[in-house]
């Protein structure tokens, strides 16, 4: 009788306090304000776009003097939104770099190996010159979210090309000894991107920042120079062509020694590497 009666007023303990506490809830008020976290682009909508993945990150911050243009220079984009989650997107990168030397040489105090004990008014020139281009054209599906995250996947082509000169002039003022050298090299690239992605939209601005993941392949058709020499010695003319390899990144160091110091008759070429992809970007939207 004691239990029972404990348990009653537990009961009406919890019965009262529930009452009170639906009708602090009911008395409430909501707060009709709206906070804007973003703004999504819909279809008819461009974005400009850039992306600089992990490699890239590394080589615009490196202390390093020898930094490598090539992969310093981050992906330039547009996008354009067909529909509010179907977008086309289009990009480049590219460089090009060109080095001069031009020197009279004194050949009394220097003594060049094919030069040494001719006197002053021996010459050497060099030139170099690369350029590096890469296009991309690609497809993305977005998905339904909320207004500050955007997900989607998606597709690219790379193509583009890798082109390189040489030149090489040296001679004595007053003969007829002389040569020149003059090489050249030119490679179609191509490959493939799959990732899928997210953005974040800031604030009420038409800006986003994001991530891409994913995989990417690139290859290169022909990376070498193929050579052409003309040029005189005791009024004798000769010529000749020939091929040397420009892949600087095999494993076996040996393999990079020998063909790196081989005049090859005939020689092919080729490069293909894949390798994860990790992006980070920033869009500007407008109509």
């Amino acid at each position: 009788m004691k239990k029972l009666s404990v348990y009653l007023g537990l009961i009406i303990l919890a019965l009262t306090f529930t009452s009170d506490v639906k009708a602090q809830l009911s008395d409430r008020i909501n707060n009709p304000s709206v906070f804007t976290t973003g703004t999504r682009p819909v279809a008819g909508n461009f974005a400009f776009y850039l992306g600089a993945d992990m490699e890239q990150i590394s080589e615009l911050f490196s202390d390093e003097e020898d930094v490598d243009v090539k992969t310093a220079i981050p992906l330039i984009n547009i996008r354009y939104y067909k529909k509010d989650d179907l977008v086309y997107r289009a990009g480049f990168t590219m460089w090009k770099k060109k080095r001069v030397l031009e020197g009279e040489i004194d050949t009394v105090s220097s003594k060049p190996f094919s030069l040494a004990g001719q006197g002053v008014g021996a010459f050497y020139d060099h030139t170099e010159s690369d350029a590096y281009g890469l296009f991309h054209v690609g497809i993305e599906k977005h998905f339904k979210s909320s207004n500050m995250l955007d997900g989607y996947v998606g597709a690219s082509l790379p193509f583009g090309y890798s082109t390189g000169k040489e030149i090489t002039n040296r001679g004595i003022d007053g003969s007829t000894d002389y040569e020149r050298v003059s090489g050249s090299r030119f490679g179609l690239v191509y490959g493939y991107e799959l990732y899928f992605g997210f953005n974040a939209f800031i604030a009420d601005l038409p800006l986003s920042i994001g991530t891409e993941f994913g995989v990417r392949g690139l290859g290169l058709t022909r990376n070498q120079y193929n050579y052409e020499v003309e040029g005189s010695t005791g009024g004798v003319s000769y010529s000749g062509e020939y091929s040397t390899n420009n892949i600087d990144d095999f494993d076996d160091t040996v393999a990079q020694t020998t063909a790196d110091g081989i005049q090859f008759s005939s020689l092919k070429t080729k490069e293909f590497d894949t390798k994860g992809l990790l992006r980070f970007t920033i869009s500007y939207y407008f109509k």
